[in-house]
């Protein structure tokens, strides 16, 4: 959900020295040339010959220009910030504002699977971009003291909106203690994940860098395939590996922030993985709308069983997702203005996730109202898309903000 960070380009001090030498040496030899210091008239060949070195010298120096951002990426982290939008607001349908089973059943059902996958797309994107390289001490911090920063003032938002009727009520002490001990919007637990994973980043930097090609997908079949698939056999066979075995695994988030550096850095990008990725994802949601219709023949009062971000079923579809997206960005060419637009919706989309908790409490009634003169599927899905505008546009005003600005 954070904002990508562009890479620096690499100095390259033996280009630069280089240029340096053949420009001084050639300011020398035309200097003399020209005040016949040396007895002799300098042949123009050796002057077009060191021209020449010093625009070889130029062509092997790095340019100053970052690169650009990855289109696609950001294509992935505006559905995600969606998702985040829809797995808080569909679920009522599903559970309780339409007849059990029917089509609208089974539509929201399938619509809150697809949206399970936005955390671990989140995650994944944070691994392919931030595993790719090494920060220094100062940039991994500074990389904590943001997000920090952000969560303090947000949460600070949503503590003086929940007291708003009741200002007496309010108190430094109280907001510090919710803050450290609770979460003051739903969605504000990623953003304590999102510090562990920094702080563990430097770590992780390093043994991304390390490690091989099979050590990294050994590692993401370890902790995210190996750690998601067992509670699923618990879930269905009620049997699970000893415990003390699998405590000493790594733990699944891990796999799957280095399962978007496997995609990114490993990954052919063929036909084939495309086709294999879409397979892959249309069967993983197939098996868990089906599980949890049979779940709901046993007990209509508790289904949602599948529910789990760490699950195998939601993290491979994750990864399918990317890999669809990633591959549609290699045979689906875009125009620079168009890029330029996704990538400015793409920084809205912390600012969005960070506000929609708040922008779903206070739409709701606009929503009672949508679905007296909707069907409530409708009514839920232009629900979301008005949140989804109007944190958007919140965001962009607060990115005038200097201070904000960085932040967001």
């Amino acid at each position: 959900m954070c904002a990508e960070a562009r890479s620096l380009p690499v100095f390259n001090a033996t280009s630069y020295a280089r240029l340096f030498y053949c420009k001084i040496l050639h300011i020398m030899l035309h200097f003399l040339t020209e005040n016949n210091l040396l007895g002799c008239t300098m042949s123009t060949a050796v002057l077009d010959k060191n021209k020449k070195k010093i625009s070889k010298a130029k062509s092997d120096a790095p340019k100053s220009t970052a690169p650009m951002r990855k289109t696609y990426i950001e294509v992935m982290r505006i559905i995600a910030a969606f998702l985040v939008i829809v797995n808080h607001t569909n679920s009522d349908v599903f559970l309780g504002k339409c007849e059990p089973l029917s089509f609208t059943w089974f539509f929201s059902l399938t619509y809150f699977f697809v949206s399970k996958i936005a955390v671990p797309v989140f995650f994944m994107i944070m691994g392919g971009l931030l595993l790719q390289k090494v920060d220094t001490p100062k940039r991994s911090m500074q990389r904590i003291v943001r997000i920090v920063a952000v969560t303090l003032i947000f949460s600070a938002a949503y503590y003086i909106k929940a007291n708003w009727a009741a200002p007496e009520k309010m108190s430094v002490v109280e907001f510090i203690d919710k803050t450290f001990t609770f979460r003051h919007a739903n969605a504000f637990w990623y953003l304590y994940a999102y510090i562990g994973l920094l702080i563990l980043l430097p770590l992780l930097q390093r043994m991304a860098q390390a490690f091989s090609k099979r050590a990294t997908l050994y590692f993401v079949t370890l902790s995210m395939g190996v750690m998601g698939l067992i509670p699923l056999i618990k879930l269905f066979f009620e049997k699970t590996p000893h415990h003390y075995a699998t405590d000493m695994f790594f733990a699944p988030h891990l796999g799957i922030v280095f399962a978007g550096f496997y995609i990114e850095r490993y990954l052919k990008l063929t036909k084939k993985a495309f086709a294999y990725a879409s397979i892959g994802f249309v069967t993983l949601l197939t098996f868990q709308i089906v599980c949890t219709y049979i779940f709901y023949n046993k007990n209509p009062e508790s289904y949602t069983q599948l529910d789990n971000w760490q699950y195998l079923t939601i993290t491979a579809s994750a990864m399918c997702f990317y890999i669809m997206i990633k591959y549609l960005s290699t045979v689906v060419s875009v125009k620079e203005n168009t890029s330029k637009v996704v990538c400015y919706f793409g920084s809205l989309t912390f600012g969005i996730y960070l506000i929609s908790d708040m922008m779903i409490a206070l739409t709701r009634p606009l929503y009672n109202n949508l679905q007296q003169d909707a069907p409530v599927m409708l009514a839920t899905i232009l629900w979301e898309i008005i949140i989804f505008a109007l944190c958007g546009f919140c965001t962009a005003i607060l990115k005038l903000i200097p201070g904000l600005k960085k932040l967001l």
